[in-house]
């Protein structure tokens, strides 16, 4: 297990990179993005540890990243201010801030994807406002935008394997498949839980599950091709209070992990016989456990954030 400390920084989300297996980006801010300003960090393991490479400051708290699916140095963050951010790693040694900045949201961004398929360059945005704007890097306004929600957007997520199609989930207990080629209005919608759904993620391996997270403790999964009335085909229950992130395993169809503000992250085997899907629990955190990613390089490495400052990086 490696730990990084960022004094006064509480993390909000964290991201491997997808071209380098030792380098990752996480985002936060000061008085937990309550107040203050924000901050980048692009950090690089070494034999010695981890290592700072890169500190981006923001004027208010930073909620999301995303790296580039097109260029190696390029990162997109998301802001309480409602703007988003695209960073040039390979300038912002010589450049005081980002290269470009996107403002749309009336109220904070708070989830940031890039699109995985290459279907174009675009990357989505999801607020507090209810709505979810498709961005082009090379645009100033939104190509396109999406505001059937009926609650806070918490997070938006693009298929990694059906090109123009993503899932977002929000505070009216929903989660919404969407293709940007079939207009502004949602293809299919889940009553996922009767609370906030506060995260979603695709399964790698199966393009048809879609998992969710909520308020109410749960992990939930759904097949895409059923009925908005469908059952979901698992329930996963074992944290304490509301599961902040979740995300599935670019190594295994079964392996999920998840995060939550009872302090623990932990790992499911949704194979595994009801009742036993939990095969890990770590406490490695003394407060909110908020952002989680796997490393596609490395099978079984995992990385969180919380906000006691800390980020931590383990083979699981």
């Amino acid at each position: 297990m490696l730990r990084y400390e960022q004094p006064g920084i509480s993390g909000q989300s964290v991201a491997f990179s997808p071209y380098f297996p030792d380098v990752l980006a996480c985002v936060g801010g000061q008085h937990y993005g309550i107040a203050g300003q924000g901050q980048l960090s692009v950090l690089t393991r070494t034999p010695g540890g981890i290592v700072e490479r890169n500190r981006l400051d923001w004027s208010d708290g930073l909620f999301d990243c995303t790296w580039s699916e097109e260029n190696e140095n390029h990162v997109v963050t998301a802001a309480g201010d409602g703007s988003l951010q695209l960073w040039d790693l390979g300038v912002t040694d010589r450049v005081p801030g980002p290269i470009k900045v996107f403002k749309g949201h009336g109220a904070e961004a708070v989830s940031v994807h890039w699109n995985q398929t290459r279907l174009d360059s675009t990357f989505l945005s999801g607020s507090w406002d209810h709505t979810i704007h498709l961005w082009n890097p090379a645009a100033d306004v939104p190509v396109a935008s999406f505001s059937e929600h009926l609650g806070l957007v918490y997070q938006v997520v693009w298929s990694p394997r059906k090109p123009g199609v993503f899932a977002s989930v929000s505070g009216d207990g929903t989660l919404k498949v969407w293709d940007v080629r079939g207009g502004p209005h949602a293809q299919q919608t889940f009553r996922a839980h009767e609370t906030e759904v506060l995260s979603c993620d695709w399964n790698k391996y199966n393009e048809n599950i879609v998992v969710t997270s909520s308020v109410d403790r749960t992990i939930r999964g759904f097949d895409v091709r059923a009925g908005p009335g469908s059952a979901p085909l698992f329930v996963l229950q074992g944290h304490g209070y509301a599961v902040r992130r979740v995300k599935c395993s670019p190594h295994s169809e079964n392996i999920i992990a998840s995060c939550s503000y009872d302090l623990t992250t932990r790992l499911w085997d949704t194979s595994a016989l009801p009742g036993r899907e939990q095969v890990q629990v770590f406490k490695d955190h003394t407060e909110f456990v908020i952002g989680l990613d796997f490393n596609l390089h490395v099978p079984g490495e995992l990385v969180d954030c919380a906000w006691d400052d800390s980020i931590v990086i383990r083979q699981v």
